[in-house]
């Protein structure tokens, strides 16, 4: 098995794995979860799900050296569903990390300040998600209106029409994109839930650790959340990509040929290489959640002096 081929199937994670960790070497150490419920499962929820996307991209490989034994069956459906793969396993993840719930503090101990799932986040932390939200929508409504229905009905092929003739190439139609929408709703609404859950119980009598754990948390649950979001927005390039690389030709009348290519031909670099950033952004996050997951080790030598 050549590096190449490995490089071709999992280039974004690759990058993404190597800025994830590079952040974490960088700034990441000086915040990280004390071993606990709260570190192991946060180790259990992103490491599950980039281990399931590891085994998605083996068993619909490009290339049979890398592909793992599976049903024909199974191999076209996770061809179809690759759009709402990343959602699918962020909202796993979040559920994950939404536990276990801030213990109540003992009566007299609790602030009063009202607490909100924004309480415990930095702003620019939400408008980064926000932002990610309006692209994936801008970017669907765009390629859904390009989009046009295929011999069964569906709305996932482009046709382009010369006047002499045409074709046509599959696109990310409405087909594809109703029930990703409808999955990036759960998951903004599973995310918001998962912070207020964090943010609603009363402060513990020890704020400062408590508030502290607590913003660790919510950055944690947005960066996952937001790693799916990237990682979808990057599948959406990636097919797009494909899309306007393709092209074509029809013979005239008088021996004459005319090539034709998509609307979007000229931008197929811009979006290849914004597939590929964007997803291994994404994959940064994931692997950025995961690093917080290991104790200092102060913490391990308390454990193993107690």
């Amino acid at each position: 098995m050549s590096f190449l081929l490995v490089w071709l199937v999992f280039r974004s994670m690759i990058l993404g794995v190597l800025a994830g960790a590079a952040w974490w070497l960088i700034r990441g150490r000086t915040n990280r979860l004390q071993w606990g419920p709260v570190a192991s499962l946060t180790a259990v929820g992103v490491g599950v799900a980039l281990l399931a996307d590891v085994l998605v991209r083996l068993m619909v490989g490009g290339t049979s050296a890398l592909r793992l034994p599976r049903p024909d069956e199974l191999a076209r459906w996770l061809v179809d569903a690759r759009f709402v793969l990343p959602l699918l396993l962020g909202i796993g993840a979040v559920i994950i990390l939404a536990f276990p719930l801030p213990t109540h503090a003992p009566r007299g101990s609790a602030s009063l300040a009202r607490r909100t799932p924004f309480s415990f986040g930095q702003g620019w932390w939400f408008i980064g998600a926000t932002i990610i939200v309006g692209a994936i929508l801008l970017v669907t409504v765009a390629a859904g209106m390009a989009s046009q229905e295929d011999e069964q009905g569906f709305w996932r092929i482009l046709v382009v029409d010369t006047g002499v003739g045409g074709g046509s190439t599959t696109i990310y139609g409405w087909y594809y994109s109703r029930p990703a929408l409808a999955l990036v709703a759960v998951l903004a609404a599973l995310t918001l839930g998962a912070l207020w859950l964090i943010a609603r119980p009363a402060v513990a009598v020890d704020q400062v650790n408590d508030v502290q754990l607590r913003g660790l948390r919510t950055r944690n649950i947005l960066a996952v959340a937001s790693g799916a979001l990237l990682m979808h927005l990057g599948g959406i390039f990636a097919s797009l990509a494909g899309t306007a690389f393709f092209n074509g030709g029809v013979a005239t009348g008088n021996g004459g040929w005319v090539v034709f290519g998509t609307p979007i031909a000229a931008l197929e670099p811009a979006l290849s290489l914004a597939g590929d950033a964007v997803t291994a952004l994404g994959y940064a996050f994931w692997v950025g959640v995961l690093l917080t997951a290991i104790p200092a080790r102060r913490t391990v030598r308390a454990l193993i002096r107690a």
